[in-house]
């Protein structure tokens, strides 16, 4: 819940963190469609956005998740499975 209030009944800022991603497990993370990262978003109730192109000089790309701290956890979470998923998927 964004903006949830704390104790004081003053609602909290989101929380914004950028997760630095291999460019190749960006796919799996968008999945077909973006239905994997629609998914994350209704599941966490986070704000989950890929940047379209990779860092300079990098084979990584940058995720920007936003939301209460318990939807970032969430999010990381489902984001680390479906990376896990991925490379085991390679191997």
């Amino acid at each position: 819940m964004q903006g949830a209030p704390n104790g004081s009944g003053i609602p909290r800022p989101p929380i914004t963190l950028r997760l630095i991603v291999p460019a190749s497990q960006c796919g799996s993370l968008i999945g077909k469609g973006g239905s994997k990262i629609k998914e994350i978003r209704e599941v966490t109730g986070a704000s989950i956005q890929v940047a379209s192109e990779m860092l300079p000089n990098s084979t990584e790309r940058a995720v920007t998740i936003s939301g209460t701290s318990e939807a970032i956890t969430q999010c990381i979470y489902h984001i680390c499975c479906v990376m896990l998923e991925a490379r085991i998927a390679i191997l």
